[in-house]
Parts: C-alpha cells; structure tokens; sequence
C-alpha cells in the first residue's frame, strides 16, 4: 500500500468516493439531477470549508498495487493530527485498507507522542467500530457525530481517558 499526493487528474475519484462515503444525502427525495446537485454543492461546500479550517492538511490518495483505492486527508497540527477524511471504494472495503492507514498514522504519531483524532457520523457508517478496534476513544458524541481521540502510550490524555475522566485540557 501506497499513500501519494492528490494530482489534478483525481478529481473523478475524489468525487466517486465524496458520494460513496456519505449514502445518506441519496436518501432526499427527488429526481437523480437533484440527487447528483445536491451531492456536487455538498462536494463544493465541503472542500471549501476543509481548506479554510485545515489550511495546513495534507491530501493523499491511497494506492494498492498501483491502483487508487481511497483518500484520506489529514491536518498536521501540533498538538494533534486531525484525520478529517478518510475514504475507500466500496469495491475495496473490508479488506484493511483503511486500517491499515490508521496503524501507520499511529505508528508515526508514536515518534512524536502526538494523539490523532477525527469524526465519524453516527449513521450511514461502519466507521465507528473500526476506530473502537484500533484503540480510538469517544471524546465527545455530538449528532450527527462522534468526535474520537487515540493517545500514544504515555500520551498524559490516554490515561485521563482510560480512567474516564477525559481531556485533560
């Protein structure tokens, strides 16, 4: 597996994997133009509003076998790696892509003793209980979300959460 960055020619990709990853806009009722307007302004709203509150994200597109398979972007910040999107094709899901970007992320936040966190929406994804597996906690659980948090071992927050006390911020 192979995380690069987002070149032009991924926009096609980017947009596939923007209408399969959130299912629950196709649940509006109306005809297929209307369906495919509203996921285009969503698609718009949701770049634009990334960019203004991750300016410093790093887009990547993730590649098996030298085939593009999903996305993820995530915002280096310094007191935590934000994971703000993380996205596999439906025909390549359940097969450990995405948990496998998770583990390296935490492999390299382990250097620097930095916690990652992101959201996953409390319906309309399997994300949750794959966050739980990978040792990711509830922070916070705010419909239609669920704000987690994973610490490296040592991290002084991992234990303020193991004992169910939470952030210690």
């Amino acid at each position: 597996m192979n995380l690069r960055l987002v070149r032009t020619s991924d926009q096609d990709l980017i947009f596939k994997l923007f209408i399969e990853t959130r299912p629950w806009l196709a649940w509006a009722e109306g005809k297929p133009d209307f369906i495919r307007d509203l996921y285009e302004q969503q698609f718009k709203t949701m770049r634009a509003g990334a960019e203004s509150v991750y300016p410093d994200h790093l887009d990547f597109i993730i590649e098996r076998l030298g085939s593009a398979v999903g996305r993820t972007i995530i915002d280096l910040g310094y007191a935590d790696w934000r994971i703000s999107e993380l996205q596999v094709l439906k025909q390549a899901r359940g097969s450990g892509i995405g948990s496998n970007v998770i583990r390296g992320l935490q492999a390299a936040a382990t250097k620097g003793n930095i916690p990652l966190t992101l959201s996953t929406p409390i319906f309309g994804s399997n994300g949750y209980p794959i966050y739980q597996r990978l040792g990711f906690q509830v922070v916070q659980a705010q419909p239609p979300m669920i704000h987690m948090a994973w610490f490296p071992h040592g991290h002084p927050d991992r234990k303020a959460m193991s004992n169910g006390s939470g952030l210690g911020r």
